[in-house]
């Protein structure tokens, strides 16, 4: 009876443990496929709200991979090669890569232009709950492209998604790490600094993402 006994405390151990070690390796297999975002805007506006998600799926903005905003009063900057500084904001959280990192993906990225950021911060902005009107609120426009995130190559494994937003509406992307996503070539921002028409902030604007979702119940 005691050998019986302990026969199924080692079993329910070693089932444990076993479930733990699938645990911890699916844990691992999602933190591989897991990548932060940066985002670089070379565009004299502010950015706000970046979302992206893979094409092929459903695209629902609060459930989106959460690229930031960019912002120059606040936003991080960095030398081009040329020694002019770029804005960009990072570290933010995260999309889950469940393809071959090795070939591009194709996104689907949505954010907002804030032309006038005096409207956009001002008290009648703020008394605008978003969700209830299907165009931008007052200072913005909401504009979307499609993408594809083009692996860098290199010796370290990727963990970094990087947009850069080009003035001439041009969205281009790169996968690759915090060390090796750096401002674009400035030879190639010039082939894409003719600014865009007039009254245009992006090549393809949209209605207001977050129009009709509900928002989510307050939990204590």
């Amino acid at each position: 009876m005691i050998k019986a006994i302990l026969l199924f405390m080692t079993l329910s151990i070693l089932s444990g443990c076993e479930r733990e070690d699938a645990g911890m390796r699916l844990a691992r297999e999602v933190a591989h496929k897991s990548f932060t975002t940066r985002a670089y805007n070379y565009t004299p506006y502010d950015l706000y709200s970046i979302a992206y998600k893979d094409v092929s799926l459903p695209f629902d903005i609060a459930n989106a991979p959460d690229g930031g905003s960019v912002f120059s009063r606040n936003a991080s900057r960095r030398e081009m090669d040329n020694g002019k500084e770029v804005s960009y904001g990072s570290d933010t959280c995260c999309l889950i890569w469940d393809k071959p990192t090795d070939k591009p993906l194709k996104v689907r990225v949505v954010w907002s232009v804030v032309h006038d950021l005096d409207a956009f911060d001002g008290k009648a902005s703020k008394d605008i709950d978003e969700r209830n009107f299907k165009r931008a609120g007052p200072g913005n426009r909401w504009c979307e492209a499609i993408v594809d995130i083009v692996p860098l190559g290199g010796t370290m494994p990727p963990d970094t998604v990087i947009f850069h937003f080009l003035p001439d509406g041009t969205v281009q992307a790169h996968l690759g790490t915090n060390q090796s996503g750096t401002p674009l070539p400035s030879a190639l921002v010039a082939r894409h600094a003719s600014p865009l028409p007039q009254g245009e902030f992006c090549k393809r604007e949209i209605d207001n993402p977050y129009f009709g979702i509900p928002r989510t119940p307050h939990r204590e």
